[in-house]
């Protein structure tokens, strides 16, 4: 699946209703945050973390054409968090072996 400016999005979820809406919602963040800062002068985002009482969104770029996005309990914020940086940094290795995505 991609989003729909080609970013490709994977993602495991229990309903495959779900994929679009939530590869669209990931990509319309990070997309619009690039808009917004770039407004400001400043470097775009890499990460975007976002809230809700029981649940936490993580959207990390991975290189410029790829970005990895968690959904979970915000009571595992900081394991999140951890487990991402991990997947992002085997994906960047993966990327490069492969060159694939913009590498």
């Amino acid at each position: 699946m991609t989003s729909k400016n080609g970013i490709p999005i994977a993602s495991h979820l229990k309903e495959e209703k779900e994929h679009e809406s939530f590869s669209t919602l990931s990509a319309t963040i990070l997309g619009a945050g690039e808009v917004i800062f770039s407004g400001f002068e400043k470097k775009n985002p890499d990460f975007i973390v976002s809230h809700s009482d029981d649940t936490v969104l993580l959207i990390k770029g991975v290189n410029r054409d790829m970005a990895l996005s968690l959904l979970g309990n915000s009571a595992k914020e900081k394991e999140m968090k951890k487990d991402m940086e991990e997947m992002v940094s085997k994906i960047g290795e993966l990327s490069e072996d492969f060159e694939i995505g913009g590498v």
